[in-house]
């Protein structure tokens, strides 16, 4: 399994079952809420990795995807 540099991408969040959709209406909201550049993703087979330079961002994100 690939996983992004933990030095660089400290703080992982997986969802699984994850759609294409989903994870569009994920990066938009993102963006939206001004973490552009703090994050990345990387698709699984069965879900998404978000990943966050910073630990507040990754809490923020799930409290609303999960």
């Amino acid at each position: 399994m690939r996983e992004l540099k933990k030095d660089i991408w400290p703080h992982k969040v997986t969802i699984k079952g994850k759609t294409d959709a989903g994870v569009i209406d994920a990066a938009i909201w993102l963006n939206q809420m001004g973490i552009k550049g703090r994050w990345n993703f990387m698709l699984l087979f069965d879900g998404v990795d978000f990943y966050f330079k910073d630990g507040k961002d990754a809490v923020f994100f799930t409290l609303r995807w999960l």
